[in-house]
């Protein structure tokens, strides 16, 4: 018969004694567990805005970089009642820019995006319409979305921009972003050069109603009267 308190040498415990008799038996007491410290709220608050911060810089196209509501360049390249609208509407969850090519709808849009996600340190995207209308052209079938499709429709803000400029492909996703983000409530801004009729011409009359819908409208250009 076997001596129930022989040490067993190759495990250097005792036949039957459990990981915590042993170590109490060898080094004492066991240790408290030491618990973590909870990051504090400004610390948390910190890195949700340099994530989001990061995420829209690398959305936005170099030539738009200096962009800010403050940036002195901004008062050289945008009417200067727009700017007054940019700043006081940036908390608008709908937003469109509307007025001539060149008349700074995309620099004003860029730098009120800054100002939203600094505000709400949440995700915010920069998507060219261009680029989302040839998106499903350049896809593999059978693979889902396009992930630029996939992000324009479930960002926690999208800026469309240059709505209209995009070639008309009946595989023009553009649409379907518009629905997908007003069926879920979604934050949605644009930029576009085209008139609400033209919109409507392009696009129908469905998809027009939910951009336009509760939606804050900024006319960006000397000659164009604010619209309510």
């Amino acid at each position: 018969m076997s001596d129930p308190t022989r040490v067993d040498e190759s495990l250097g415990r005792r036949p039957g004694e459990t990981d915590a008799d042993w170590f109490r038996r060898t080094f004492g007491p066991i240790p408290a567990p030491v618990e973590e410290p909870e990051p504090a709220p400004t610390q948390v608050a910190n890195t949700r805005l340099r994530r989001a911060s990061a995420i829209l810089e690398r959305s936005i196209p170099p030539t738009y970089r200096w962009c800010h509501l403050d940036a002195p360049e901004l008062s050289e390249r945008v009417y200067g009642p727009a700017i007054a609208m940019g700043k006081n509407d940036w908390r608008e969850p709908r937003i469109c820019l509307m007025g001539a090519s060149r008349a700074g709808k995309t620099s004003l849009a860029v730098a009120m995006l800054r100002a939203w996600v600094l505000g709400h340190q949440r995700v915010a995207v920069f998507v060219p319409a261009h680029r989302l209308g040839v998106a499903r052209i350049q896809h593999a079938a059978g693979h889902g979305e396009p992930e630029i499709v996939e992000t324009a429709m479930t960002a926690p803000l999208v800026l469309l921009d240059d709505v209209g400029s995009e070639r008309d492909f009946p595989t023009n996703p553009l649409p379907d972003v518009v629905f997908e983000r007003h069926a879920q409530e979604l934050p949605t801004w644009i930029t576009t050069g085209l008139t609400r009729e033209q919109l409507v011409k392009r696009y129908g009359l469905g998809v027009v109603a939910r951009m336009f819908e509760r939606a804050r409208v900024i006319p960006v250009g000397a000659k164009l009267a604010p619209v309510r």
